[in-house]
């Protein structure tokens, strides 16, 4: 366990997750392109169980001030871990993180020094009580609504990379449905010995917010990623939720919402693993959101609800055929 003193307060991030801006699901090679944003840097990549990619993190410099629930003023120089992930060649994301830790010094440094250290946040203001400023911070994060003015706001680096991504050439802007960007804000605090936990809350239909509680160090460094993977999944079932509910405004034209089901099946049904890309420190905590808000059964629910629609379908259509073919 490391010294106290030097341990992250909190991390906190932010992830925004959106349908890659293409007609089609990208190859690996398009996608590699995509992601070299840092030259001379790989982009990282898995094919299995559904394909993955990573760009390299790049460090975008912050000076403001940490948003609190108390209304502390806590002044905070540094840097934000800056990246963006494709899941299935089919489901974009931006995702940004940065651990805040008390600095030596309440003087602000040269750049050098927090460029040497990215994705880190030294809090100049004089911090007595770590622990209790660390909560102050997670609860912060609990408030809903735009970050206050001259704070911290991950949020706007992470649309900033979302936007310079979908903007590039190589993207045909057609997309074979049209679906919401969701944001999910979230912070992380080890407590010592602490089992891995989460709370996750719905603010509103694009907005998502999650507490993660870890024991360690080891599983604090993971949770990004976890955390990517966590909003990609509500992205499914957010974005199949929305399409269900188009069909059922649609029943007037049958093959209007036998278009939209289809499309469903076709392009994000298969991206539906929850857990398989989340570190395995972490993959327990899982679990939780299977018993509460139970996404995996919500998921099955629509999926049923999607495969009904198109046997549905299927039946009337074969129907109308052989009276058509009676009648002649």
């Amino acid at each position: 366990m490391s010294d106290p003193q030097t341990r992250p307060l909190v991390v906190l991030g932010e992830v925004r997750t959106c349908l890659v801006p293409d007609s089609a699901a990208l190859s690996q090679g398009v996608v590699q392109d995509l992601l070299a944003l840092v030259p001379g840097r790989r982009v990282v990549s898995r094919s299995r169980p559904v394909a993955l990619a990573s760009s390299p993190s790049t460090a975008v410099g912050v000076d403001c001030r940490l948003a609190t629930a108390s209304g502390t003023t806590l002044r905070a120089v540094g840097t934000a871990a800056a990246k963006a992930v494709v899941v299935g060649g089919r489901v974009l994301q931006s995702s940004v993180h940065t651990g805040v830790v008390r600095s030596f010094s309440t003087r602000r440094q040269a750049w050098s020094h927090y460029l040497g250290r990215a994705g880190v946040t030294e809090v100049l203001t004089r911090v007595s009580d770590g622990d209790r400023v660390g909560a102050d911070l997670v609860e912060a994060v609990m408030l809903s609504g735009v970050p206050p003015p001259e704070t911290l706001d991950l949020g706007s680096i992470s649309e900033h990379l979302l936007r310079r991504v979908r903007m590039n050439a190589a993207l045909d802007q057609r997309v074979p449905f049209v679906a919401e960007t969701t944001r999910l804000r979230w912070a992380a605090r080890v407590v010592p010995d602490a089992q891995p936990s989460l709370r996750f809350l719905l603010d509103d239909e694009a907005r998502r917010c999650a507490i993660v509680t870890v024991g360690d160090e080891r599983e604090l460094a993971v949770v990004p990623r976890f955390c990517e993977d966590l909003a990609l999944h509500d992205w499914l079932l957010t974005v199949v939720g929305a399409e269900i509910e188009r069909a059922d405004l649609l029943t007037h034209n049958g093959s209007e919402s036998v278009k939209i089901v289809a499309t469903m099946l076709e392009h994000v049904v298969h991206l539906w693993l929850p857990g398989a890309h989340s570190p395995a420190a972490l993959r327990g905590v899982w679990r939780q959101l299977e018993s509460d808000p139970g996404f995996s059964r919500q998921w099955e629910s629509r999926i049923y609800q999607l495969r009904d629609r198109l046997s549905v379908a299927t039946l009337s259509a074969l129907y109308q055929a052989d009276l058509s073919r009676t009648n002649w």
